[in-house]
């Protein structure tokens, strides 16, 4: 027998969840089938970590998702320091130029779970299926229907939010435009010897850029670092003393001494977008629907805004759960927006990885006069926070 909701949703990750708490709060009934266990382990420190800007925390806000925040794990950062290692600009940017008490908040991803599981579990209309595996997806004009080997279940809409590799998007045939970045990124987390005092800190290197995010410890340090898969490999199979040589000198002793806390981990770096965010009863949300260059910390809250952006149709709609025109309003307007962005890495990446001198004079030079004209450092901080979106 099929289990009846008005909403499927394929994917237990953050986005996931908090798209389930989102048509939950619209009085829809939401069934949340994951392949994992959709549980979250907060009793030792994570490597994964998110830069959470002032739109996502807003929208987890309205969730009452931020309440359940454990305040002891979160790390709310005031001040950026962006340099470039061949040039030596830099531009520094505080949340002071836009009147605000901080840019955004770095959190790991397992206290964000946790936070938005206890949410959904005080919630009697969002079910939780965990350890199924998709099999089948049927998309047809009188509903939805996604199977396991143990499991069936109906519903009007799917939203589809399990992550890169996405299987259900797949199985849908959703095509997709992607490229490699031709990069790695190493996480860990590492301590430092003088406090971070709440500034992210990113410096642009040849071979790829390096970024610390401020940890609630005042002398821990979340790393991620994008350099060429070769180089990668062999940050990997250094010995601690030998890795921990090579970030100090990297990032140019910014921190002072810098040691590791934590396992190394390294991943490929690819760009996927989506042809198509929304079809017949079903829209694509975050990783599922693009993956993007880490050098902004953008992907989860382009994942969130996306989520911001359906509720948005929906709610234009006046409560129709599958409007066609919900549907195409959210897949123009997600499509444009997350183009933008993909673009804007792009050329990003591609500008600070050329080691040109012309180029290196001019971007150093664009990088010293926008640190002085503060408007367009606003304007930046401004679309950082989200306020753009």
């Amino acid at each position: 027998m099929s289990l009846q909701f008005n909403v499927l949703i394929v994917g237990g990750g953050v986005v996931g969840l908090t798209a389930a708490l989102a048509m939950a709060q619209r009085g829809y009934s939401v069934a949340v089938i994951d392949a994992g266990s959709l549980t979250a382990d907060c009793a030792k420190p994570d490597v994964r970590v998110y830069a959470i800007n002032h739109a996502s925390q807003e929208l987890l806000h309205q969730l009452n998702v931020w309440q359940h925040v454990q305040n002891s794990r979160l790390s709310p950062y005031r001040r950026m320091y962006v340099w470039d290692a061949e040039s030596k600009a830099h531009i520094d940017f505080d949340s002071c130029f836009v009147g605000a008490k901080n840019l955004g908040s770095i959190i790991e991803e397992s206290v964000l779970k946790h936070a938005l599981l206890q949410q959904v579990s005080a919630q009697p209309s969002i079910h939780l299926f965990p350890n199924h595996c998709v099999d089948e997806v049927f998309c047809e004009e009188w509903g939805v229907k996604v199977c396991s080997n143990q499991q069936t279940w109906e519903g009007h809409l799917l939203m589809i939010a399990d992550g890169a590799n996405s299987p259900v998007r797949q199985k849908l045939k959703v095509p997709l435009t992607s490229w490699s970045y031709d990069q790695h990124a190493l996480v860990a987390t590492v301590s430092v010897e003088n406090a971070h005092q709440g500034t992210a800190y990113q410096v642009f290197r040849a071979d790829g850029p390096l970024a610390f995010l401020p940890l609630a410890d005042a002398h821990q340090c979340s790393i991620v670092w994008s350099t060429t898969p070769e180089q990668a490999k062999k940050l990997m199979n250094f010995s601690e003393q030998e890795f921990n040589d090579s970030l100090s000198k990297a990032f140019a002793n910014k921190l002072g001494k810098v040691e590791l806390q934590s396992p190394r981990h390294y991943f490929p770096l690819q760009m996927r977008h989506v042809k198509h965010y929304a079809g017949n009863r079903w829209l694509l949300l975050g990783d599922a629907a693009h993956t993007i260059h880490p050098l902004a910390g953008l992907g989860l809250n382009l994942g969130l805004a996306d989520i911001r952006s359906w509720i948005q149709c929906l709610d234009t709609a006046h409560d129709r759960l599958v409007s066609p025109k919900a549907l195409g309003a959210y897949q123009r307007a997600r499509k444009n927006e997350v183009w933008q962005i993909i673009l804007l890495m792009e050329g990003f990446k591609r500008l600070f990885s050329n080691s040109f001198m012309p180029i290196v004079g001019l971007r150093g030079l664009g990088l010293t006069l926008c640190n002085r004209f503060t408007p367009i450092k606003r304007l930046f901080i401004e679309h950082a926070q989200g306020m753009s979106q």
